[in-house]
């Protein structure tokens, strides 16, 4: 369990404020790498309900790394994707079984689950969440933060940190203590939600519904057939009459359909907002303390607990000391522009949902969306834009490429670029075996993962050229369309030999000739070479633990 109101350390490496989902995240990412912290939360309890609802592709790509993706899929309900209705007709789809992902799908589970599941991994790391502790006032300068924190019981205590973390929501009191300023916009109207059971629902219960004309409702399903259902809701209306809007809603959508054993409806105001920096000295802001977006599209959670798998690699690597304190630099670069992208894809939602309330008004906004999910192209970048899977790091002073021909023929690679996400395929033999793995699973490690692809050109160096490079990476293979060579039966080269069967890996990565590839931690190809030389590798990695800029 979680601790309760104690005594807190005088000092610790990470001060992480507040226990979402993205707090936590964080916390699991540096107990993974046996980094120490203390994660505060001022709610004495858990909260039993939030409104989060839907987890991503990408975002399950990630509690695939942290070790509770089983635990997730358990209790989870999968979405396969989403009709969207006008006056009761289907006007449009979307599908999420053309994603080339290992998990094609959305995962619906409320958000305090989410958080019991990522607590509970906590703890069996080793960790906790030591909660009725806010955080009232800090100090910093170029070697630690001074927090002082108070109690709900009304006790003061100071924690010095090497770093901070603000976590601590779209109301952060973090950003506040450090004087970070904030672009925002509300959002003129009111969304709630409510859940409960959907009686005589005639449609599929592996997609959401969207309603273009008001009230505006989206159904989206839970697990043990209940549904939380978003809507939008006037200033002045009761529970009474909310009630009959949505059923009426659900009536127009399924006719006979009403809502059964509902729980209190949640009303809030919704913002799209974005700090100006992410970074104040020691201290740094994650998930709603650096941004925030309309809940149209389900990407606020998911995009924070983004930013926790972004940091959470660096911050252990600067605190173990193998990195300069510069690299978290790259964090506000990388995560920054990822939440202006997602805000602004909010906007454009919000103003194509925001339309007066006519036939003529539903009827382009029809239009719209069937011009956009018409083809199978449309379809698929809808799905892709839901996944959060192409949100990539390309412009990022830690990614870079190299090709012996010169930067016009990097221009011509097929496959993903430095930057991006790392693809899923298989099947790939391991040498000497009959396990069969995933390209995926070669990357759920804390470190640094270096895939040799090699054909059967490949002249593979020696093994005392790998040995330095191996010391930077948590994980290396090399990838060949052919079955290993007649190795010695002590090779080190043999040990680390993947078959690729089918030649899939070698065609996503868009490996025509050998090539290499340097994966992050989080998943993301920090550097390409064409051909492979481990040279190079050894250069990035001084970049990255030695950061002058």
């Amino acid at each position: 369990m979680s601790k309760g109101n104690s005594s807190l350390p005088e000092r610790t490496p990470v001060l992480i404020v507040g226990a979402g989902p993205t707090g936590l995240s964080l916390a699991v990412e540096l107990a993974r790498r046996n980094i120490a912290f203390l994660l505060i939360d001022r709610r004495p309890e858990p909260l039993p309900f939030d409104r989060a609802t839907v987890i991503h592709s990408r975002s399950l790509e990630i509690f695939e790394s942290m070790g509770v993706i089983d635990a997730f899929l358990e209790r989870g309900h999968l979405m396969r994707g989403f009709n969207i209705f006008a006056y009761g007709q289907i006007v449009a789809q979307t599908d999420f079984n053309s994603l080339e992902c290992r998990h094609p799908y959305d995962l619906n589970l409320s958000e305090n689950e989410t958080e019991e599941i990522l607590t509970e991994r906590l703890i069996e790391l080793g960790g906790a969440v030591t909660r009725g502790w806010e955080l009232s006032g800090l100090e910093q300068n170029e070697s630690q933060v001074t927090a002082q924190l108070r109690s709900t019981e009304g006790t003061e205590q100071t924690v010095i940190a090497d770093w901070l973390v603000g976590t601590d929501g779209i109301h952060s009191r973090v950003r506040e203590a450090c004087g970070i300023d904030v672009e925002s916009h509300r959002y003129l109207r009111r969304w709630g939600v409510i859940d409960g059971q959907i009686k005589d629902w005639q449609h599929a219960n592996d997609r959401a519904a969207i309603q273009i004309e008001a009230p505006a409702l989206n159904p989206i399903p839970l697990p043990q057939d209940r549904w939380r259902i978003y809507f939008r809701a006037d200033d002045e209306i009761d529970n009474a009459a909310l009630l009959e809007q949505i059923n009426a809603g659900l009536d127009s959508l399924s006719p006979g359909s009403r809502l059964l054993d509902p729980d209190e409806p949640m009303l809030y105001h919704t913002y799209r907002q974005l700090s100006a920096h992410y970074q104040s000295g020691r201290v740094l802001l994650a998930g709603d303390a650096a941004h925030a977006c309309s809940p149209i599209e389900g990407h606020g959670m998911n995009t924070g607990i983004h930013d926790s798998f972004n940091l959470g690699w660096k911050l252990a690597l600067v605190i173990q000391g193998t990195a300069d304190a510069k690299l978290l630099a790259s964090y506000e670069q990388e995560r920054r522009p990822a939440a202006d992208a997602v805000g602004a894809s909010g906007d454009t939602a919000e103003e194509l949902r925001s339309i007066p309330d006519n036939p003529a008004a539903v009827e382009r906004v029809k239009r719209a969306l069937c011009a956009m999910l018409y083809t199978s192209r449309g379809k698929l970048q809808a799905a892709q834009a839901e996944s959060e899977l192409e949100l990539h790091y390309r412009d990022s002073p830690l990614v870079s490429g190299y090709h012996a021909a010169g930067d016009d023929a990097r221009q011509q690679w097929f496959g993903p670029l430095p930057g991006d996400c790392t693809p899923d395929a298989g099947p790939l033999l391991k040498s000497g075996s009959a396990e069969i793995l995933q390209l995926s699973h070669l990357i759920c490690n804390e470190g640094h993962s270096l895939f040799w692809m090699a054909t059967d050109q490949t002249e593979l160096p020696a093994v005392d050229d790998f040995t330095p490079i191996l010391q930077g990476c948590g994980a290396f293979w090399i990838i060949s369309t052919n079955p290993p060579p007649e190795f010695k039966s002590d090779s080190l080269l043999q040990k680390y030999w993947l078959h690729d069967i089918e030649g899939t890996v070698h065609a996503r990565f868009g490996v025509i000739d050998p090539s290499l590839f340097l994966i992050r931690p989080d998943g993301h190809i920090a550097f390409r070479s064409e051909p492979p030389e481990l040279e190079r590798v050894a250069s990035y990695f001084e970049n990255l633990f030695h950061q002058t800029g």
